[in-house]
């Protein structure tokens, strides 16, 4: 552990992401708030907003993968940043001038989420190049807590924020914060070696089907992104409609949905420090399965909240605490385990691979979340949600994933080949 407390360039990678994680919480909360609270959004637009949000994921992840693999992952990391400052600073600047409306909602959120897209991915494919193999654990537990302790600050800052400046003019914040982290990003002093390119490469949709199946023929990889990608698909519907139903339905104000929130998030804290105990405890597969069985259920005290604002949020609270510690845990080791058997010259593609699949059912899950909310009603959408993530929960207990144990992470050869 010392030796990432020591590690320069991981510590400036690190910091920058703390600073922006920050920013980003707070238009977590703060862009759909402008949608509810600013331009009167229905449940079918906040839909759409989610999946303008996430439907880059789906365009433009698997060939980020390819270029990825052939190329340097900080200038990336650092256009990335810098073009999010820019199109999230727009959003007040457009407010003020009386320019903002739904369609450029949208847009922002599209043009964002793209360079999010490419940003996750080179992230992800950055570090196993920056520590080493036998740190990645704790690497991953360290940016996990990074992640829930800006989580803890965001939405409650943003809350308040929303409250005192309006919701558009509180995003600037995290325009800010994506300039610090390219900055931050900029100043580590490690090199990447520069990728090697055979003379008889093959062509981007032939890497982008090696990448495919590596991903879906491993027996470790494609229950993880089948498992992962029906879970995403249905929690998104949750977080699409948590904010109308909590504003709309509960009448909680926006400074306590921060709170709630910031509570979710403590939880997210707690498990990314207990990941690797957990690890070593009860398995990486064991640890995995039961999170997400109780990051499923955890869900399910969502659409139960009902009474009055203190009893609601209590209840929402619960809820998200232990759905936050769960998803913690999970993540170290998903992010973790495909750091571990995956080949350096493949992260890439499989990282790519994975999020396509995975992050590609959230805009999905965006608009049936408008679609059910407006059909079902919102409580009722939701709890058709919980009991599909349950099932899938189950599912996912019967896979290999459940046998998998740390010894993995001291092998030196890959797992990734072909059934």
């Amino acid at each position: 552990m010392a030796g990432l407390w020591r590690h320069g360039d991981f510590l400036k990678l690190w910091g920058g992401e703390t600073v922006s994680q920050f920013g980003a919480q707070i238009t977590v909360l703060a862009l759909p708030l402008t949608g509810i609270l600013t331009l009167d959004a229905s449940a079918g637009e906040l839909g759409v907003l989610t999946a303008m949000q996430f439907a880059p994921v789906l365009l433009i992840t698997l060939f980020a993968g390819v270029w990825l693999d052939g190329n340097r992952k900080r200038p990336a990391l650092i256009t990335a940043n810098v073009g999010r400052a820019v199109l999230l600073g727009a959003v007040p600047v457009l407010h003020l001038a009386g320019l903002l409306s739904m369609p450029v909602l949208y847009a922002v959120a599209f043009l964002t989420g793209l360079l999010t897209a490419v940003f996750d991915v080179a992230y992800v494919v950055y570090l196993p190049s920056l520590v080493p193999k036998d740190q990645l654990v704790q690497a991953n537990s360290r940016l996990e807590a990074t992640y829930s302790i800006a989580s803890i600050g965001g939405p409650g800052a943003g809350g308040l924020l929303v409250q005192w400046l309006t919701a558009p003019v509180s995003i600037v914040v995290n325009a800010v914060t994506y300039l610090a982290a390219a900055i931050s990003v900029a100043a580590i002093r490690h090199r990447e070696p520069p990728p090697e390119r055979p003379a008889d490469r093959p062509s981007t949709w032939m890497e982008i089907k090696e990448g495919l199946a590596t991903t879906l023929r491993d027996p470790l990889l494609r229950p993880l992104t089948i498992g992962s990608a029906w879970f995403n698909l249905f929690e998104q519907v949750i977080l699409t409609l948590y904010l109308l139903y909590g504003v709309r339905e509960l009448r909680l104000s926006t400074g306590l949905l921060g709170v709630i929130l910031a509570i979710g998030s403590v939880g997210a804290l707690a498990g990314s420090f207990l990941a690797d105990r957990a690890g070593r405890v009860l398995g990486i597969g064991r640890t995995m399965v039961w999170t997400m069985i109780l990051g499923s259920a955890a869900l399910g005290l969502v659409p139960a909240a009902a009474g009055s604002p203190l009893a609601a949020g209590a209840v929402l609270a619960a809820g998200l605490f232990v759905y936050g510690l769960s998803m913690a845990l999970f993540n170290v080791h998903s992010l973790s385990l495909r750091g571990a058997i995956v080949p350096p010259e493949l992260l890439g593609r499989v990282t790519a691979t994975y999020r396509f699949f995975v992050y590609g059912t959230i805009p999905v899950g965006g608009l049936l979340a408008g679609l059910m909310g407006e059909r079902l009603g919102v409580r009722t959408a939701m709890a058709i949600a919980v009991a599909a993530l349950l099932a899938g929960g189950v599912a996912f207990a019967a896979t290999r994933i459940r046998s998998v144990g740390e010894e993995i992470f001291g092998r030196k050869e890959t797992l990734c080949s072909a059934d």
